[in-house]
């Protein structure tokens, strides 16, 4: 057969190409989150800039000169810059992380997606509770009624953000670590579960699957094991301190 011949076969055979029926939901849902996406940027784009002009204003008032010539600032002027900072990145990079680790959390469970979109919701709900109560239990309320001088004093309420900003890479780092075994443990279960609702018509494990059982047990064992450990050596500690006083 020639090459022409080869093509026009080829061509008659697209023209037998039967289009998903709903690719036209999919393709106005992926117009609809690029859409909305797109809005988010913007939104987000106008609200640092007026939140950075808002600061400057209010940093410009509550700043002044001293009979040495030094910047003054009160201490809770600073407190509440540091904090709106802080809630600014917060509100900022939820987003964002949102929507670059739903593809990872869509690997991690594809066994099941509704459960994968479900322990998204429920990690956006702890992202949100534990970095808020950082920010709140980090507040330094000491120096509010204190005037500090810029410069000398008010450096702390920049090395305050910056650990804030480490303590969120940190925390996700360590996320990511442990979304691959949260993973593995999940597949785990939703294959025991599936083979055990087939009965005696399941078909053979296979190697890579009794792999990851493995590693999945262990990985259970040595948790329980590490626990087991640390809570026998708190019991001996607590009894070490209370008996002997050491």
């Amino acid at each position: 057969m020639s090459l022409e011949q080869r093509l026009i076969d080829t061509l008659h055979r697209a023209d037998d190409f039967e289009p998903s029926p709903d690719l036209f939901a999919r393709v106005e849902r992926s117009l609809d989150e690029d859409l909305r996406h797109r809005r988010r940027v913007r939104w987000v784009a106008v609200s640092l800039v007026a939140g950075a002009i808002g600061t400057a204003l209010f940093l410009r008032a509550v700043i002044s000169v001293s009979s040495a010539g030094r910047l003054v600032a009160p201490g809770w002027a600073l407190e509440i810059v540091a904090t709106v900072i802080q809630m600014a990145v917060l509100l900022t990079l939820g987003p964002a992380i949102r929507r670059f680790g739903q593809p990872l959390v869509a690997d991690v469970f594809r066994l099941d997606p509704a459960a994968g979109n479900r322990f998204l919701n429920l990690l956006d709900i702890a992202y949100y509770l534990f970095f808020v109560g950082l920010i709140l239990m980090r507040a330094n309320l000491d120096s509010v009624s204190r005037s500090l001088v810029l410069g000398e004093e008010a450096w702390r309420w920049t090395e305050s953000v910056a650990v804030f900003l480490l303590y969120m890479g940190l925390a996700h780092t360590f996320t990511i670590a442990v979304l691959p075994l949260i993973g593995l443990f999940f597949s785990s279960l939703v294959r025991r579960a599936r083979r055990n609702q087939a009965g005696p018509a399941a078909p053979p494990v296979k190697i890579p699957a009794e792999k990851a059982e493995r590693v999945v047990r262990f990985i259970i064992w040595g948790f329980f094991a590490t626990l087991a450990i640390a809570i026998v050596v708190g019991v001996g500690l607590f009894l070490l301190v209370g008996v002997f006083g050491v």
